[in-house]
């Protein structure tokens, strides 16, 4: 594990730190399984590994947390000719998505944070003077809260009438630990699942949660450092007897 600088941080500051980096180290050692070649998608910042040869140009992909950087749903769109809908809470970066996208007619995005009920969503405001980010999971240090709109995924998928995710992307700053519990991926169509763990869940929740993942039938196939880990289906990973 990379040693971490402590010289000009806070003692709360240097725990979080320190939590932070202990918790990525561990969960980058997640065992992985085979699913062929595996592409960057996307920047530095917001780019994801998937498994490439398991996508298809009609797959409908949902990219939940576009915040700043749309690189990744861009990518999706111009190497596999696939359908984005992204989803961010923040008006800020839905206005820079759609600027960014510059009129692509296979991207569209909705206003809102993925939560447990549709309805205004309490969530923190980072810390961060970089950055508009929010969290519903109390990630940040900060004692800055806004009230944010809240939908689930299915009734975005109603609202929009899509019968299926083909591939979604979950990045929701710590709400993962609450809200992946309560989705059915086999439910939804899901074929590849990518989503961030952030620290504010212990090393042995992140691990229950690739566990019930594993319990559903996704097999981890890619890790990127900040724990960026793609899951995809295990029956399409197999040869079918």
């Amino acid at each position: 594990m990379a040693p971490v600088n402590l010289g000009k941080l806070r003692p709360h500051k240097v725990n979080n730190a320190v939590r932070r980096r202990w918790f990525e180290h561990r969960l980058e050692r997640t065992p992985l399984s085979p699913a062929g070649e595996i592409v960057e998608l996307g920047t530095p910042y917001g780019g994801w590994l998937l498994p490439s040869e398991l996508i298809e140009p009609s797959w409908l992909c949902y990219c939940v947390g576009a915040g700043a950087d749309i690189s990744f749903d861009l990518a999706l769109i111009e190497r596999y000719d696939a359908t984005v809908r992204a989803v961010d809470p923040v008006p800020e970066y839905v206005q820079a998505a759609r600027e960014q996208a510059g009129g692509e007619p296979r991207f569209s995005i909705r206003e809102a944070a993925i939560a447990l009920a549709d309805g205004p969503l309490r969530v923190q405001v980072t810390h961060d003077p970089t950055s508009q980010s929010v969290s519903a999971a109390r990630l940040y240090e900060s004692a800055a809260f806004v009230e944010l709109p809240g939908r689930t995924l299915r009734s975005l998928m109603e609202e929009l009438g899509d019968d299926r995710i083909d591939l979604l992307k979950l990045d929701i700053e710590g709400a993962e630990y609450e809200v992946m519990p309560t989705v059915d991926l086999r439910e939804l169509g899901v074929k590849v699942f990518a989503t961030q763990l952030h620290h504010n869940g212990a090393v042995s929740g992140a691990r229950r949660l690739i566990a019930r993942l594993r319990e559903q039938g996704y097999e981890p196939v890619a890790c990127r450092p900040a724990v960026k880990l793609t899951f995809a289906r295990s029956d399409l990973l197999r040869p079918r007897s």
